[in-house]
């Protein structure tokens, strides 16, 4: 199993007098980034040129998929590990994150109340978390970081309509 490409896409973001914004998704024929990216900037000079719409902003990338996919025998997406953190200068307001379908391994207990925390001092959960800290290549939207010191996490379960 591994993770190949699957091509390159383009989403534009478009805005009205409203302030209503739509989105219109593009696959490029593109077979590297600095082509796409040269398609990228047609596409979006086009657009510009049959719409009153202003584009607001849009986003380029290559997409990846699993080139043999096997269904995991255990995992539910419905379950998630659930976290709350503050806000790295802000220290009035929370984010919050989840992960669906944890492993067991990441609760403080494999059986009863304890199934239903997660184990903060966990290297895993620890350093995933650091991924949106004020060190980490990453952030929590609006561009906040979490302070994981401050981290807590359960379990939750979502409702799904998918069967």
């Amino acid at each position: 199993m591994a993770l190949v490409s699957d091509g390159f896409k383009l989403n534009v973001n478009l805005v009205d007098k409203g302030a209503n914004i739509t989105s219109r998704q593009y696959e490029l024929l593109a077979a590297d980034a600095a082509t796409a990216l040269t398609q990228s900037t047609a596409i979006i000079a086009a657009l510009n040129a049959v719409t009153d719409a202003v584009v607001v902003g849009y986003g380029f990338g290559e997409n990846f998929v699993e080139d043999n996919l096997v269904y995991p025998l255990t995992a539910e997406i419905e379950n998630q590990a659930f976290f709350s953190a503050k806000i790295v200068g802000a220290p009035n307001k929370s984010a919050t994150l989840s992960v669906p379908a944890p492993i067991e391994a990441i609760f403080t207990s494999a059986f009863g109340p304890g199934n239903n925390i997660v184990d903060m001092s966990n290297a895993l959960v620890l350093t995933y978390l650091q991924l949106f800290d004020n060190t980490g290549p990453a952030t929590i939207s609006d561009g906040e970081q979490l302070v994981v010191s401050s981290a807590s996490g359960k379990r939750r379960h979502v409702k799904s309509n998918k069967g």
